[in-house]
């Protein structure tokens, strides 16, 4: 995941984490593909992002990483990967905040279901009416 956002041209990509050389090993690992900070959730006290990603799991267990108020910037998007109905901590926490956008990974979930269907069966379905079936649902 960190290729890809880095590829999409951020000025920088900030990643926290529980244990800090984790996130030092990651900013190492891919530093060469643009600016990259890793650090502790309680560095990020202070800061505030245009998109805040969880990527942890968790949502699982109806916790949410120990993120600081303020961390979301003006009109920010809060983008948590794990999909699940209903509110979790981290989209309450989120819309509390002042996100100006809450998704979840119900979009990536299906992408990753179309691509292993693709390499299993040749065929690449369109996910766009499955997405909207899944939204009204949902």
């Amino acid at each position: 995941m960190v290729g890809p956002l880095l590829g999409a041209g951020p000025v920088s990509l900030t990643i926290a984490n529980r244990t800090v050389q984790r996130a030092k090993a990651l900013k190492e690992r891919f530093s060469h593909l643009g600016t990259v900070f890793g650090c502790g959730y309680e560095d990020l006290a202070g800061q505030s992002f245009d998109i805040v990603i969880n990527a942890t799991s968790a949502s699982l267990s109806g916790t949410m990483p120990p993120l600081p108020n303020g961390i979301f910037a003006p009109g920010s998007l809060a983008y948590k990967m794990m999909y699940g109905l209903g509110d979790t901590p981290f989209r309450i926490f989120a819309r509390e905040q002042g996100a100006g956008r809450i998704s979840e990974g119900l979009g990536m979930l299906l992408e990753q279901a179309a691509e292993s269907f693709f390499v299993w069966r040749g065929i690449r379905p369109d996910c766009a009416p499955v997405a909207e079936l899944l939204q009204k649902k949902a």
